[in-house]
């Protein structure tokens, strides 16, 4: 299972040689297996990567993902074309029904809100039996809006009364940076599983090519939340060393059917398991949870 994550600062030079991603500037040279490889991340303009560095990475598994000249992710490098179902995928997206796309997103909404409960219980915060009851009580396709109802109260209770979502501030920054990665883990599985992006289980904007995405990242947002919550706590500036931390993200524990996992990993198992969901063979799809703050250590 690939576990290393490269997060590249500087200008380099980047290749792949004799099955390892080298790093290569004027005073260093590093190497890493290319199968170790789980995800790597570009935050500088000025690196030289070759073609044939992007296509192993991508063949490979591996997540790249690219940032803009403010240092936030702007790309993701997506497999095209490489699941050998992807007609059956997409033909299996269209046609399900609509009661069982329902049920489906009152499960993602329940484990959100639920997930939420458990980081207001994390940090020691009240509010998350008011969080527990709510979650228990999501109608089919969250008929009567309890995501909406969750969020205005749980965000004041985990960052201050005043918090609002809306606004440009520090918290918002991190969380923002926390979820574009987390979803771009999402966007690369799916795509690597022949999914349509595009066609949402419960947003369906036109101008949106991964309303999926968009949905399966919901129950990771707590995650991402409480991550936020502990590692940026008494920081003021979101700074490159912040990033850097909240890059982390993708190696953070989670907990799996009662299993411990490294989030990306459980990103991998969500993919995977919508596969059943959609071709009859499973009735859900494997959803994670809050365990720790650790990063995951692999065996």
């Amino acid at each position: 299972m690939p576990f290393i994550n490269v997060f590249i600062e500087s200008p380099c030079n980047v290749s792949v040689k004799n099955a390892s991603l080298v790093l290569k500037n004027d005073e260093n040279c590093i190497e890493y297996p290319l199968e170790d490889v789980n995800c790597v991340m570009i935050d500088c303009l000025y690196n030289n990567v070759s073609v044939y560095a992007m296509n192993k990475l991508c063949e490979n598994g591996a997540t790249v993902i690219v940032c803009d000249d403010k240092h936030l992710p702007s790309s993701v490098l997506l497999p095209f074309n490489k699941y050998y179902k992807r007609l059956t995928v997409i033909e299996n997206q269209f046609n399900a029904s609509k009661p069982k796309i329902k049920t489906l997103w009152q499960n993602i909404v329940k484990k959100k809100i639920s997930n939420q409960g458990d980081c207001l219980r994390y940090n020691g915060i009240e509010g998350d039996k008011y969080l527990y009851a709510l979650s228990k009580n999501v109608l089919s396709g969250d008929s009567e809006n309890a995501e909406a109802q969750a969020a205005a109260f749980y965000f004041k209770r985990l960052f201050g009364e005043k918090f609002s979502r809306n606004e440009d501030n520090f918290i918002n920054a991190c969380l923002n940076y926390c979820y574009t990665i987390v979803r771009s883990l999402i966007c690369r599985h799916i795509s690597a599983r022949g999914f349509e992006g595009s066609l949402g289980i419960f947003h369906k904007s036109r101008l949106n090519n991964f309303n999926l995405a968009d949905d399966l990242i919901e129950p990771f947002r707590p995650i991402a939340d409480n991550f936020v919550y502990n590692v940026c706590g008494g920081e003021e500036v979101f700074s490159p060393e912040i990033k850097k931390r909240l890059f982390g993200i993708v190696n953070l524990n989670v907990k799996i059917k009662k299993e411990v996992h490294a989030l990306s990993y459980a990103v991998e198992r969500m993919s995977e398991s919508l596969l059943s969901f959609y071709d009859g063979k499973s009735s859900d799809i494997i959803l994670s949870e809050i365990y720790d703050l650790n990063m995951h250590v692999y065996e």
